[in-house]
């Protein structure tokens, strides 16, 4: 699964693939409703083994797809049927839990291909993401930190409660904490986790005000940020900025030649935190949804 996104990252075929660590993440950190693993499901090729046409994912609780197909089959009919046979699945989730509606997310706006197939199946577009990139071939600014703080990396499970809360705090999570706590613990554990590419700014009593997380795709040569998150009580004191500058610096030193991320397209706050440290927004990533 990881190695079809490369590919499709590496075909510009006028389509987004999603970046590895964002499967990484979705995996691995799933959401609190559910277990992405149990709604994982693969077409193989009849004539290479081991090679994959295409995957979905789907999200029961709120009745979500991703497909991505092998980039060579992108407007074909064999895509078509795959991307169809998912919404089904979808639909039928949505039936079965009295959801009105279906949703799809990140279809670039200028994708000519999807664009019109959802359409044609009576999809609208929607809400959705901004796509920021910036180069990593400069000289990176040093981050200036507000006294008593410092940036580094997250020392694991011997810190989860803090890294917790301050995600927790960052994204509102209306969740208990314990439960929150408990999917931070299990993600720590995984095997996709790097400590030294979680990096966080910490206070001097250890409470840790702003965080963010980068996955390297060493195909590509393309890093990525995500999570990325300010808790409220630290805002405003340049925590946010100095850990990306640091989360950049980490991905050059990991040989990444561009760095990537995304934010919802009404997010300002976030848009200028990235511009602030040298993104620019590329392209837009829409939501398809469908009335069922």
């Amino acid at each position: 699964m990881l190695e079809l996104l490369q590919r499709g990252r590496s075909a510009s075929n006028g389509s987004y693939y999603i970046h590895p660590g964002d499967l990484k993440w979705w995996l691995y950190y799933p959401p609190l409703e559910g277990d992405f693993w149990q709604q994982i499901y693969l077409w193989d090729s009849p004539e290479r083994t081991g090679k994959l046409l295409g995957w979905a994912l789907l999200s029961p609780d709120w009745v979500g797809f991703d497909v991505y197909v092998q980039p060579e089959l992108m407007g074909t009919l064999q895509a078509a049927e795959m991307y169809i046979w998912a919404e089904e699945q979808a639909i039928r989730i949505a039936r079965g839990s009295n959801k009105p509606t279906i949703f799809v997310l990140w279809i670039l706006h200028d994708d000519a291909v999807l664009g019109e197939h959802f359409r044609r199946r009576g999809y609208r577009l929607r809400r959705g993401y901004v796509h920021l990139t910036r180069t990593l071939d400069d000289t990176l600014p040093l981050p200036r930190l507000a006294p008593g703080f410092a940036v580094r990396s997250c020392l694991g499970e011997e810190e989860v409660v803090q890294r917790a809360r301050a995600q927790y705090g960052a994204f509102g999570s209306t969740a208990s904490f314990e439960r929150y706590h408990e999917r931070f613990t299990n993600f720590l554990r995984s095997p996709v986790y790097e400590p030294e590419l979680d990096i966080v700014a910490v206070a001097g009593d250890g409470q840790i005000g702003a965080f963010c997380i980068v996955w390297t795709d060493t195909l590509n040569r393309v890093g990525l940020f995500e999570p990325v998150g300010t808790h409220p009580e630290f805002q405003r004191r340049g925590l946010g900025r100095a850990v990306l500058l640091e989360g950049l610096r980490r991905l050059q030193d990991r040989g990444m030649k561009s760095a990537i991320v995304s934010t919802i397209e009404d997010n300002l706050a976030a848009i200028r935190l990235y511009e602030a440290v040298g993104f620019q927004v590329v392209n837009r990533l829409g939501t398809y949804e469908k009335d069922v």
